[in-house]
């Protein structure tokens, strides 16, 4: 019975001398960023972005990542919209700005469908597992999210730097999986926020990425860091990968 008694004791001590995350504990220790986290997968995702102009829209559907082979799609619809948006990360820009690949059907799936490319700055990273540790992430605390997520343990926050004006909150759940990411920039006060469930971990099949736009390819970034955004057409681009009208530039670099 003494022997019982002297392992609950030295297990009730370890246990007591685990930092806490809780922000206002006495023994607050923040953690390091985890070393490795699912960067491969596939799952359904819901967005909603905004801006200080007064555009508000949510789009939904599926998003597939592959970081092996530096491609991210993303399948969505939104009012009558539908559309695959295809990320060439493989491929980016010395400006940081990324092929991107749009085909489209709008107003109805029984118009011809549209193909639109041109370099953006994505508000949705593909990234490689390492990426807390490697931006040098911190960690923000633990988060209740009650739209997905209400009957699981809090997630982890970390929050992200990249370049000298984007962040990005990512939130992880207790497998190291990517369930949420906040993005926010200045450029036209945007914010956007995304959840993931459904989400099934290991590289999706390549050839879920192959180029809805054959034979395109947005035209170089010139010396000032833009390029012209083109459609197979000759027309606008109808949607953003988030399923907004895109915001471009004089230049024609867009942000989704």
């Amino acid at each position: 019975m003494s022997t019982i008694r002297c392992l609950l004791l030295v297990v009730y001590l370890s246990h007591a001398a685990t930092p806490s995350q809780r922000l206002f504990a006495a023994d607050f220790r923040a953690p390091d960023p985890p070393i490795s986290i699912i960067a491969a997968y596939k799952a359904s995702f819901i967005q909603h972005k905004w801006d200080a102009t007064g555009i508000s829209h949510i789009a939904s559907g599926m998003i597939y990542a592959n970081p092996t082979i530096g491609r991210l799609r993303m399948d969505l619809t939104y009012e009558g919209v539908i559309a695959s948006s295809l990320f060439d990360y493989a491929s980016a820009n010395s400006d940081g700005t990324i092929p991107n690949y749009i085909y489209t059907f709008a107003p109805t799936t029984a118009t011809q469908g549209a193909c639109t490319y041109y370099n953006v700055t994505p508000a949705y990273p593909l990234f490689p597992p390492n990426i807390l540790q490697a931006y040098g992430a911190t960690f923000v605390g633990l988060i209740t999210d009650n739209l997905f997520y209400a009957d699981q343990p809090a997630l982890e926050a970390w929050a992200v730097l990249f370049g000298a004006t984007t962040s990005a909150t990512v939130y992880l759940d207790a497998n190291q999986t990517l369930v949420r990411i906040d993005f926010s920039s200045p450029v036209r006060g945007t914010f956007t926020t995304t959840r993931l469930f459904n989400i099934a971990p290991g590289a999706p099949s390549p050839n879920l990425f192959v180029n809805p736009c054959p034979g395109e390819t947005p035209p170089a970034v010139t010396s000032d860091g833009t390029s012209p955004a083109v459609t197979s057409d000759g027309t606008s681009p109808a949607v953003t990968s988030d399923g907004t009208p895109p915001p471009v530039t004089s230049g024609g670099v867009r942000s989704v």
